[in-house]
């Protein structure tokens, strides 16, 4: 919502004279009724378009995405609404259908039903939300990688803990540059009694992208459900559930979607709603239902926003381009003398993301707050638990070509 076209004054007036929610809805989401492909600004961002600090050079979205300013104003004007009168969309008010809005823009956006579809705050709390809602029981074996975010293996780890849970942790080298060979590791690892297979869509630790499909097909032939963290994916590649065939997919609103932060989704085949069935969605998926509470409205509706954005966009096309400038800088990248490239070179396996590998004796958190410090360069150090020294690249639709040439210089500068 461009704030020349809408100020905040003709806003408020329009929500005065707004009788019913469907009127407020479509002035917060107006790409809704006719959508368009937005003009890709040769994928360079316009000035003001993001609230980044001068100079920056953010290349973290697989950390956390940036809102755009579109989408904060959006969250700031219901927001203030909703505070005007805190009631004002409480219960039969008008709650329900702006957020069963975004639930339905989220369920068309990845691909399935609205039925299928319930908003969470993160990741984690859909990964949680599959875990508590299968029972889980000792003797339950679980497949997972040693490459898993810790977000979404936590709840595994807590029902191995506290309900004899077993969980089987296959090894993917972090060089892995192979479908065939993640395919051959499942089927030697999956057992009768595999209850559930977990895995990421794209590795947190190299950008590493799964076959997801091949492996659904696996799981789904040895009656074991699949289960997909999703947090890497959506919003930087197209996610199609059904065409991915897994039984369950959990994702961020906050990273590649660029939505409010603590804003999420999760996919729930309806072939496993008997089996896994989360307390909080017990009543119904609706986003407001007696069993999940209140929720946060303007932070949803931000994140239709945002997911609409990417729509108009065109998720192929962001793709294609942010695969474009991470193939530029792994080409930049590749022949330096005080690091590896662990990230695939093959397409079909990689994503927006590219992870190198330091020396031992450069300490990765250091060099990544050194990068911050002194050029205004922001990417992040690897997580302690994938057990190696290294720094991650994260490029998305905001980040141009001049700042992958500037990353590459200043990597050159302290590592060449």
């Amino acid at each position: 919502m461009d704030s020349d076209k809408y100020s905040r004054k003709k806003f408020l007036t329009t929500v005065r004279n707004a009788v019913t929610a469907g009127a407020f809805l479509n002035s917060i989401f107006p790409y809704s009724t006719a959508p368009e492909q937005a003009n890709l600004y040769s994928f360079n961002r316009s000035k003001g378009e993001y609230f980044f600090s001068e100079g920056l050079i953010y290349l973290n979205t697989g950390t956390l995405g940036p809102c755009r300013r579109e989408t904060m104003d959006a969250v700031f004007k219901i927001w203030q609404e909703l505070e005007s009168l805190p009631v004002k969309f409480y219960g039969k008010f008008g709650a329900e259908e702006l957020a069963e809005k975004t639930r339905d823009i989220a369920a068309k956006f990845l691909g399935c039903d609205i039925n299928e579809i319930l908003i969470t705050n993160s990741t984690t709390n859909g990964m949680n939300a599959i875990a508590q809602g299968l029972q889980l029981k000792a003797g339950d074996r679980i497949l997972t990688t040693d490459q898993e975010h810790g977000g979404g293996l936590l709840c595994w780890k807590y029902f191995a803990k506290y309900y004899g849970v077993i969980v089987d942790k296959i090894n993917i080298p972090r060089d892995t540059n192979s479908s065939e060979l993640i395919l051959q590791k499942i089927r030697n690892n999956l057992k009768q009694n595999t209850k559930l297979i977990s895995i990421s869509h794209v590795f947190s630790s190299t950008g590493l992208r799964m076959p997801i499909a091949e492996i659904s097909a696996l799981a789904r032939a040895n009656g074991t459900i699949c289960i997909v963290d999703g947090a890497q994916a959506a919003g930087a590649i197209k996610v199609d559930v059904k065409e991915l065939g897994c039984h369950a997919y959990a994702t961020s609103g906050h990273k590649w979607l660029m939505g409010p932060k603590g804003t999420g989704i999760l996919y729930l085949s309806r072939d496993v709603q008997d089996r896994i069935r989360p307390m909080q969605f017990e009543e119904s998926y609706a986003t407001y239902n007696d069993s999940n509470g209140v929720v946060n409205l303007a932070g949803i509706l931000g994140l239709g926003k945002a997911i609409e954005y990417i729509e108009s966009m065109g998720i192929q096309k962001i793709e294609k381009q942010n695969l474009k400038l991470r193939n530029r800088l792994y080409e930049s990248l590749k022949n330096l003398r005080n690091a590896t490239i662990l990230s695939p070179s093959d397409e079909t396996l990689s994503s927006s993301m590219l992870t190198l590998l330091l020396k031992d004796s450069m300490e990765r958190t250091s060099f990544v707050k050194m990068l911050l410090e002194k050029y205004k360069l922001c990417i992040r150090a690897t997580h302690k638990e994938f057990g190696f020294n290294g720094i991650r690249f994260s490029v998305h639709i905001f980040n141009t070509e001049r700042e992958i040439d500037f990353a590459s210089e200043v990597l050159h500068k302290e590592l060449g």
